[in-house]
């Protein structure tokens, strides 16, 4: 489904991906953990082409993409099998929770609004949140919109949904509904990378965990072999930190 080789990322003088190979198959989930400022996030906007690789492939089902050589047709392709959810759910604010989610339907796969807005109440009631139809960000807890963006991801029935850090901007108490959402994905076998400090969400959700460290991935394993049982000093440092 998706495969990433020898992915090379720099701002400048500073190197943040130092040859990234990822590989995940249809209805894999895989979880991206990791100290701060190790290029989580930049791999995942590197995935599609939020940011460009310095160098690298990219495959993702029919696609097969090289960063020295790919066109803005290509990249056009790339996205419409991606969907991105955000830290900071990047909703329009001028637009109600049904229009955020058709948006796309209606602009980019040119669906008559009639039908777009059939799909996007099947959208609501998917991520439980029908009555907010004609509600406007503004108006939505945190967890809400988390929801929503979730629900924008999906309308574009992507073949891969990203995640950056989704829980990372919403108070404790909201965090749950939104990974129960995702849970409830990964149970319908949607294909899925998710960066995040949730360990316990981790856990429970993913089938593999990459541990990434200075630009690289330093160890892929089930969940047990990561948290419980790792191999390498490095993580079992990092995990002994959040536990202490």
């Amino acid at each position: 489904m998706l495969k990433l080789t020898n992915i090379h990322k720099s701002f400048g003088d500073l190197k943040v991906l130092k040859g990234v190979d990822l590989e995940i198959k249809q209805g894999e989930v895989k979880a991206i953990i990791g100290p701060s400022g190790t290029g989580k996030s930049t791999l995942l906007r590197c995935i599609n082409y939020l940011e460009k690789p310095d160098e690298g492939k990219i495959m993702i089902d029919q696609l097969d993409l090289d960063a020295k050589t790919i066109t803005k047709q290509e990249i056009y392709k790339l996205r419409k099998s991606t969907a991105m959810v955000f830290q900071s759910f990047n909703l329009f604010k001028n637009k109600t929770a049904l229009e955020n989610i058709i948006e796309s339907l209606v602009l980019i796969k040119k669906i008559d609004k009639r039908s777009a807005i059939e799909m996007g109440m099947d959208i609501l009631r998917k991520v439980g949140l029908e009555d907010k139809r004609n509600v406007y960000p503004s108006k939505l807890s945190g967890g809400q919109q988390q929801r929503i963006s979730i629900g924008r991801a999906l309308a574009v029935n992507p073949k891969v949904i990203l995640f950056d850090e989704p829980t990372s901007s919403l108070d404790p108490e909201l965090v749950g509904e939104v990974l129960e959402l995702i849970k409830k994905l990964a149970k319908e076998n949607m294909t899925m990378v998710i960066v995040t400090h949730e360990m316990s969400f981790a856990k429970d959700v993913a089938d593999k965990i990459l541990f990434m460290d200075d630009g690289k991935i330093l160890q892929e394993g089930t969940p047990e072999e990561i948290l419980l049982s790792p191999t390498s000093p490095r993580i079992t440092k990092f995990i002994s930190r959040l536990s202490s």
